[in-house]
C-alpha cells in the first residue's frame, strides 16, 4: 500500500502540466456551470461534459467528496470518477481518496484534485462561489491539454513543481518523464537521464539529501 503523499509525488508533474495547457486553453474566459446538463462553458466558445470532485468550505475549512454530497441530489451520472477514486483509495488504503470529509489543513482541493488528475488523465477546474469552491474534472479536451507535454516544458513543469511541493524529488522527476513518453535510465552517481523520442534529453543529479543538486539538458529545435 502506498501513502498519499506517494501518490502525490508521483502524479504532481503530470497533473501539472494538464493544468498549465488547460490555463492555455481557457486563458481569462469566465466560467459558468450547468449541473442539470453536466455542462461548463468558458466564454462565449469553449463548452464541454464535466465530472465532479468536491468541494471546499470556507466556513468550516472542510473539502467535501462530491460523492458524500447528498443534500445536493448530484446526478449519478456526475459522480462516476469520484466513485472509481473512492473505490480506488479503500483499494490501495488511501484514506484521503474514501474518507467523505477531509480538514483543510495538510490537504486541500487542489492535492487531491492533483492526484485525481494523475490517476484519470483528465485535467481540473476549481471555480469559487460565495464561501467556497467547487472542483470538477474537464471532459473530451483537445489532445493538446490532455496529451504529453512538449520536452520545453517538462523543465518549466518540474522547476514550478518542485519549488511548489515539499516532494519526494526522485520520484517526481522519475515518474513525470516515464509518463510523458520519456526513457529513463539510471547514471553513475545516483542521477537520471531522460531522453525523449524526438532526442531532447534530461540529465538531472540529487544531492545525499534526495534533493536536486543539478538539472540539465537540451531540447531540440521544432
Amino acid at each position: 500500500m502506498s501513502s498519499f503523499e506517494d501518490l502525490f509525488a508521483t502524479h504532481v508533474a503530470t497533473g501539472m502540466a494538464r493544468q498549465l495547457a488547460l490555463a492555455d486553453l481557457l486563458g481569462d474566459r469566465a466560467w459558468q456551470l450547468d449541473l442539470n446538463a453536466g455542462l461548463v462553458t468558458f466564454g462565449n466558445d469553449l463548452r464541454y461534459p464535466v465530472q465532479l470532485l468536491g468541494t471546499e468550505s470556507h466556513a468550516d475549512r472542510t473539502w467535501l467528496w462530491a460523492w458524500a454530497n447528498s443534500a445536493s441530489n448530484l446526478d449519478p451520472a456526475l459522480l462516476q470518477l469520484a466513485g472509481w477514486l473512492r473505490e480506488h483509495g479503500r483499494g490501495e488504503g488511501i484514506r484521503e481518496l474514501y474518507e467523505p470529509s477531509l480538514r483543510l489543513d495538510h490537504i486541500d482541493g487542489h492535492r487531491l484534485s492533483l492526484v485525481a488528475s494523475g490517476l484519470t488523465g483528465r485535467p481540473y477546474y476549481r471555480g469559487t462561489y460565495n464561501g467556497g469552491a467547487i472542483f470538477f474534472h474537464l471532459e473530451n479536451l483537445p489532445s493538446k491539454v490532455q496529451g504529453a507535454v512538449p520536452p520545453e516544458r517538462a523543465f518549466t513543469v518540474l522547476g514550478q513543481v518542485l519549488q511548489a511541493f515539499a516532494v519526494d524529488h526522485r520520484t517526481v522527476v522519475v515518474n513525470f518523464l516515464r509518463q510523458q513518453g520519456w526513457r529513463v535510465d539510471d547514471v553513475k552517481g545516483g542521477g537520471v537521464l531522460g531522453r525523449h523520442p524526438d532526442g531532447s534529453h534530461m540529465r538531472v543529479a540529487f544531492d545525499h539529501l534526495g534533493r536536486i543538486s543539478d538539472l540539465t539538458g537540451g531540447v531540440q529545435p521544432r
